[in-house]
């Protein structure tokens, strides 16, 4: 790699550190939607709930690569607020299956709403690059994110 290559890379790889440091710290912080004040993590399980009807805390920590217990952590603290709502699964009664309450429900809209203003926004900003560069953009992100994934394989394997 030559040294202005490499420049680009390091330039690349900063990006990159300040980029994860908004995503933590926007993931940390609570958010409201409408009236309630709930984080992330809480919204993204909503979210899963209501566009998966019946589906189970396994199946919630399948699709966001969390432990089972934290996925039903977080269940048990939306259920206890009134958002989520449990029903024993009829073919197993180890198992429950999850939808949103109507309170559920609302939150589910607003968060849908929020969203949507924040691509909204950015879709804006994004608008003074032309259609090839962000093209270009996509076909180097998705290469980091190859990077992480192997760095995320190679972690875990570590830990073995």
């Amino acid at each position: 790699m030559n040294e202005d290559k490499e420049q680009l890379f390091w330039g690349i790889w900063n990006e990159q550190e300040i980029a994860s440091s908004y995503i933590a710290e926007y993931d940390s912080i609570p958010h409201l939607y409408g009236e309630y004040v709930m984080y992330q993590a809480e919204g993204q399980i909503i979210d899963l709930i209501a566009q998966n009807h019946n589906i189970t805390c396994s199946e919630l920590a399948e699709i966001t690569k969390k432990t089972p217990s934290a996925c039903s952590q977080i269940v048990r603290k939306l259920k206890d607020r009134g958002f989520v709502i449990q029903t024993r699964n009829e073919k197993n009664n180890r198992k429950y299956n999850l939808s949103l309450s109507d309170v559920g429900e609302k939150i589910y809209e607003e968060r849908k709403h929020f969203t949507k203003n924040c691509q909204l926004i950015m879709m804006k900003m994004l608008d003074r690059f032309t259609e090839e560069e962000l093209i270009h953009h996509i076909k180097v992100q998705q290469v980091i994110n190859e990077a992480y994934a192997g760095d995320v394989i190679r972690s875990k394997e570590q830990l073995k």
